[in-house]
Formats: C-alpha cells, structure tokens, sequence
C-alpha cells in the first residue's frame, strides 16, 4: 500500500504524536532536484534547535506533520519526547545501486588487478562475474543469507535505511530464485531499520552452458527468470549493456517481456565502452542507468533532458583504478545525479556508503550538497521512490530518517574513512 493511500485510510484513527527535539542540524532535503547545490541551505537545512513532530500511521507507518521553531504557538501537542541530544538529523541514506547477496570473494582477482591485469582481462580467463556465480549457485539459501546480512547490518551502521539488492550472480532460474529468497528474508530479518528494495538482473552475464547460444539465455531470461522474480517481488530489471555481455537488440527483448510483468527498468550502462545503451535506456523511460564511467557529452545532454536518473558509482572507480564518471557535467547539465556503493565481490567490495559521498566530492567534483541530494532524494528517485519514500523530510511525507553522532554534516564529509556513525536513538525510542 502507498503512503499516500495509508494516509487517506488512517485519518479517523488514533494518532502517536512524537516530539524530536534538541536537533544539533536539521537537514530536510527539501531543495531543488536537479542544478549545482552550493550551501546546506540550497539542500534545505533548518536552524539549530528546531523541532519535528511525527505520528504513527497504519501498519507502522510514519509521517512528518509539523517542523518548526520550538516556541511556535501552532505547535502540536505531542504525546511523547525524544531529545537527539545536539545529533544531527537528516532523510534516511538510500543506497539505490548494491549486489550484496553472493557467496564467495574475489579477493585474488583485485590482486591480479594491481599486478596489471584488467577487469575484462580476468572476466575473459572465466573469472570475474562467473567466477561469483559458480560459488553462488553452490551455495544454500541460508549460506547466502548468512553470508549477506553482515554486509547489510555495516550499512545500517553508516545509516542506509533502504537499499536496493540486485540478482544476477545466479544466471539460472533456480539459482535466482534463491537469491530472491535470501532477498526477501533480509528484508524481513531487517524490518524496521531498513527497507530493501528487490532488482531483477539475470541479465549480468551469459553464463558458460549458454556461452555458444546467448539468445537461447535471452530467451530463458524472458520466458522463465523475470516471470518467477516478479512473483518474488521484483520491482525492476536491470541490464548490463555492455561489449562482451548484452547489446542493445538483447536489452530490447528482455526489456519488453518485463515490461509485460509490471517492472520498471534500470541498466547498467557506459561503464567500459559506450555501445548505445544510455539513449537507448533514456529513450525506454528507464528510472535510472548507473555507472557511466564513459559517458558522452552527448549522452550528458540527453540524460538532463529526461527524467531518468544518473547513478554514479565512485568506490567502482578506486577500486578498479578506472576514471570518474563525469558527475560534475551532469549536475552543471542539468541531470539527477544519484550516488550509490555498487557493493559486490568483484568491483567494490564495500558497504561504505558516507566513503561513497566523499569519493563523490573529491574524484568527481560534486560538493558535499550534491553529494548528500545523491544518496537522498536523487536515490530515492532511482528507485521509484518506494512506498512514497522520496528522499525528504516533509510536512505530509513520510518519516524515513538517518541520525547521525555528529554535531554537524560537514564531519561526515571531513573524517575521511571514518567509522559508522549512525545512531539508534530512534529505533530505541520505537520509531522504525
């Protein structure tokens, strides 16, 4: 059910009136979309001191419904207080680009990486994506459950509170069946300190047993993969484009049979070589494309012109040792611009997702404003703003929030690599 929708059904129902007082900084996220942010206050920041008030809707739902100075004379009574204690408060981190659930490591190939070795080197030797398959499809559902929830428990401790999880290191219906199981029992082993949101990407590779007929995959993706996952709770698809994985022509066909499934669209596109998969993924309505490592000006332009988002992911870059994506021209052009980790076992092995805002700030120029938009508002814009989530601390919205152990949002971006500082003072407090 929609917030919206929960909103209209709760309006006769008793409400829980909470009072979060003694804010250190209260950052709303309640500025522009798109466009170079330059002050915390083009990002939307209230003073010091201010006050929000939040009530429980149905099922556990909340919503914002008041913020304001304390000694306003419009202020709701609340039923309860909570004192953040001069912690900072600002919309829920959102990492809107993750693999987390895979069994295994890749931890030799990022040393044969730093001997000299290339990404598309070692994928060609039968390593790279495959290599992670073999040892996923190995792998028991409760092995990958166990394996993945660490992963998501350091996120939520650097403040993620929705994430989104792809599939794809299975390459069979079985094998991605599973991980949609393993997906689905982290979001409920998780409930009420993150929400995760399920991708659909048999569409990684062509896995070796179809290496000589990569239609007959195609096909099995369209026939038989996306159906079983829609049934699982996808809510979108994503497609590598990429040389020496998928056309645009095999983007099409599966394109089209998700489409039929009530899935919304995301490709991973312009990472290694651009082979027209951007305009085609613009031109499709794609919600978001991600990496664009090797994004045209041209490309650039369309992308500003559309309302589908630019996900970046600048821990890919390090840890590939491959340039930024140009994410300084595609905020100036126009574009939304969202910043995500990319975790997965072969190209950033990280869950850091604040180390992703500060290597979005110091590799690819944004300031620590966009940087925040990035993994905010703009990540909830690449996902489809899940159940009315959109990024922001509104009046009427919902209340999805990260609390930070800092006095100010400037430290999140100054300690570099620095520990989680999430704080647990709300789910503590029963606000989940």
């Amino acid at each position: 059910m929609s917030a919206p929708a929960q909103t209209r059904l709760t309006g006769q129902l008793p409400r829980r009136r909470v009072l979060l007082t003694n804010i250190g900084e209260l950052l709303t996220g309640d500025g522009p979309d798109r466009g170079p942010l330059r002050s915390w206050q083009d990002y939307g920041k209230r003073g010091t001191l201010s006050e929000l008030v939040i009530l429980q809707q149905l099922y556990g739902y909340w919503q914002v419904e008041w913020i304001g100075d304390p000694r306003a004379s419009d202020r709701p009574a609340a039923d309860s207080t909570v004192d953040l204690g001069g912690r900072t408060l600002l919309p829920g981190l959102t990492d809107c680009h993750t693999h987390a659930v895979f069994a295994g490591n890749r931890a030799h190939e990022f040393a044969e990486r730093l001997a000299g070795r290339s990404y598309q080197e070692i994928a060609q030797a039968g390593g790279g994506i495959l290599h992670t398959v073999r040892a996923t499809r190995a792998a028991s559902l409760p092995e990958l459950v166990d394996a993945a929830l660490p992963r998501l428990r350091e996120m939520a401790a650097c403040g993620v509170r929705i994430v989104e999880i792809k599939s794809g290191y299975g390459l069979d219906l079985a094998s991605e069946t599973r991980i949609f199981e393993a997906i689905g029992l982290l979001n409920a082993r998780l409930a009420g300190r993150m929400t995760v949101v399920a991708t659909a990407m048999p569409a990684h590779a062509v896995p070796p047993e179809h290496r000589a007929d990569p239609a007959a995959y195609v096909e099995e993706i369209c026939g038989q993969v996306l159906p079983a996952l829609a049934l699982r709770g996808a809510a979108f698809v994503d497609i590598f484009i990429e040389k020496g994985y998928f056309d645009v022509a095999q983007a099409e066909r599966i394109w089209q049979a998700a489409k039929k499934l009530g899935l919304k669209l995301k490709a991973h596109v312009d990472e290694f070589a651009d082979v027209g998969g951007l305009p085609w993924a613009v031109a499709a309505g794609a919600t978001s494309v991600e990496h664009l490592l090797t994004t045209s000006a041209e490309n650039i332009a369309a992308l500003a012109q559309s309302s589908t988002v630019a996900v970046g992911l600048p821990l890919t870059s390090v840890f590939l040792r491959e340039p930024f994506a140009p994410l300084r021209a595609l905020v100036d052009a126009g574009a939304l611009v969202a910043v995500a980790t990319d975790c997965n076992p072969g190209s950033a092995m990280t869950t850091n997702l604040p180390l992703a805002l500060q290597m979005a700030v110091l590799g690819g120029r944004l300031t620590p404003m966009e940087a925040l938009r990035g993994a905010t508002r703009c990540a909830a814009l690449a996902l489809g703003q899940p159940n009315g989530w959109g990024g922001r601390l509104v009046p009427g919205g919902p209340f999805v929030a990260t609390v930070l152990d800092l006095p100010s949002i400037d430290t999140l971006f100054y300690e570099l690599g620095a520990p989680p500082r999430a704080s647990d003072i709300l789910y503590s407090a029963g606000i989940r």
